[in-house]
């Protein structure tokens, strides 16, 4: 990826800088991403889970 943006110009150490950067990010947002997913899917598990019936499902007398 280096050849790739020293193609486009830059000198090697701006070249070699945004392919680490390019790099980190590829892993990093992936996995950022499955966070959040599985903390949305927890969360959506557990209210779930916490819902009651109310006073219009079990009647006057609860």
């Amino acid at each position: 990826m280096t050849e790739f943006f020293m193609g486009l110009g830059l000198s090697y150490e701006m070249a070699w800088g945004l392919s680490t950067i390019c790099g980190i990010l590829l892993i990093a947002f992936p996995l950022m991403l499955g966070v959040a997913m599985i903390i949305y899917a927890d969360r959506k598990i557990w209210a779930a889970m916490a819902l009651r019936k109310g006073p219009n499902v079990v009647g006057p007398l609860g």
